[in-house]
């Protein structure tokens, strides 16, 4: 039943209080359901595609060494180990998905070999396998780090300009000419191998020193923190340049957030916070994003102006994280979008560089709460509608407008509202309901008489629902994410 009291919306057109400069986008790590003998594997790529999204990331995970790592044993006198038999179709079919849209690419995974272990690290046979314990040590057995950048430049020379010469001097030609906007240097470095500030920053300049000469045009992307403890010390010792090496160019520098309700279990539902009050956690602990944000914006601006800023994974857990039965409520899954979709309209406004929804395919046992794909049959589910809808609707250089719910100086926090000009010259206002229950919002200001409506929500089973709108009030579905066009 819709909610007695209606959210008042106030829009301004005529006041603007800034441009997007936010590319949204998602990422899509090296997932077994996405390889070619997958029976989702068309219908996932064809997604991918649909999404016409730029600066998509590809993330080659530890989870999964076989997929993700090229030289899984150290060389010897006499041989190496180089292959890419498994990672290569996966990279080929996601460029060909990417449809020549600029890419991101993290080849993120370091070879374990290259720590010091009290034994050797196993890997199984099959690669569907998950490895949470693959990421050992934190000893590098190359102080120097040479070790380190050689082979990350291998592995950029097989797809950047066709083939490397190894450790042996011998040839590996692979015939890719691909081209990457962006390289990533590692992801959640302070994960895994407790990689400190210090010792990351020299593994940046390391690796780029080596790989930007096999393009001058890519640029790189520093950090990839976690979400886990965003340590302000690995930003103001990174984003200072005169930590660096003379002319190593910090072009980007990334981080993550993930919204989780208490989570003690992680392989089970039980134990766990019940499922009634993730709405109330998440969207604290969003608020409480914001914020962090708000802090690195001020350490970037006063150390590093020109670098950009990518929140390049976003989105939630749900409790049993790691559960290969998880037991994720249907509604989980509207709830999760309507989260994205107002961290995106308020990561918009503080003028974040990038936003990338987390993550395009996931599956039980591989935190499957963040998946934008049913991991059975590939369709989209609402996290994928709710980002589709997005990109669809907005872009960089659309003009926000001042944009007010509820009463001067008492804001109605049931209702996320924002209205833009687009750069195709529409007036729109996002709309995020975060709550459960439909609600009526009212739309007040110098606005056309008669809108379109479009939104997906926990009534949405399919495509976003449309209306014409011919009056100013007209009902969100519960955890709704809405798009008005006049």
């Amino acid at each position: 039943m819709t909610q007695t009291l209606p959210c008042s919306v106030q829009v301004d057109w005529k006041t603007t209080t800034g441009a997007s400069r936010t590319t949204l986008t998602t990422h899509l790590w090296t997932a077994p359901p996405l390889r070619r003998d997958s029976p989702i594997h068309d219908k996932a790529f064809d997604a991918l595609r649909s999404l016409d999204a730029d600066l998509v990331r590809f993330l080659p995970w530890f989870s999964h060494p076989r997929l993700a790592v090229a030289e899984l044993t150290p060389p010897t006198e006499s041989e190496t180990s180089w292959n890419f038999d498994l990672l290569d179709p996966i990279v080929e079919d996601f460029v060909a998905a990417a449809g020549g849209r600029p890419i991101v690419a993290n080849f993120a995974t370091i070879p374990a070999w290259m720590f010091r272990t009290p034994e050797t690290v196993a890997v199984s046979a099959d690669p569907n396998e998950i490895h949470w314990d693959y990421e050992q040590g934190t000893e590098l057995r190359d102080p120097t780090l040479n070790e380190i950048a050689d082979y990350f430049y291998r592995v950029a020379s097989w797809y950047i300009v066709g083939g490397f010469t190894d450790e042996l001097g011998r040839r590996h030609e692979s015939g890719h000419r691909y081209r990457f906007a962006y390289w990533e240097v590692l992801c959640e470095p302070d994960l895994g191998h407790r990689i400190s500030p210090e010792l990351y920053t020299r593994l940046y300049d390391a690796i780029v020193e080596r790989l930007r000469p096999l393009d001058p045009e890519m640029k790189f992307i520093g950090l990839s923190l976690s979400h886990v403890h965003h340590d302000p010390e690995y930003f103001w010792h990174f984003l200072d340049a005169a930590n660096h090496r003379a002319g190593i160019p910090i072009d980007a520098f990334s981080y993550h957030f993930y919204a989780a309700p208490e989570i003690v279990n992680p392989f089970s539902a039980e134990g766990n916070a019940p499922y009634s009050s993730w709405r109330d956690i998440f969207f604290a602990q969003a608020d409480g994003f914001i914020e962090q944000v708000r802090y690195i914006e001020s350490l970037r601006r006063r150390l590093a102006p020109d670098t950009r800023t990518f929140i390049n994974e976003l989105g939630t857990f749900p409790a049993d994280v790691m559960n290969p039965e998880p037991e994720i409520p249907d509604e989980y899954w509207a709830l999760s979008a309507a989260v994205q979709s107002y961290l995106w309209a308020r990561l918009v406004g503080i003028g974040i560089d990038l936003v990338g929804i987390a993550e395009f395919m996931d599956y039980p046992g591989m935190i499957p709460g963040t998946t934008l794909l049913d991991w059975e049959t590939g369709t989209p589910n609402l996290r994928y509608r709710a980002l589709a809808l997005l990109l669809e609707h907005f872009g960089p250089g659309d003009q926000s407008v001042t944009t007010v719910t509820g009463m001067p100086g008492m804001p109605d926090s049931r209702v996320h509202a924002q209205g833009f000009h687009t750069v195709s010259g529409e007036r729109k206002i996002l709309l995020v309901n975060k709550t459960a229950d439909p609600i009526t919002v009212a739309i007040s200001g110098d606005t056309p008489d008669i809108g379109h409506l479009a939104q997906i929500g926990a009534a949405t089973t399919d495509a976003p629902s449309t209306a014409t709108l011919s009056e100013s009030s007209f009902a969100l579905d519960g955890f709704a994410t809405a798009i008005v066009t006049y």
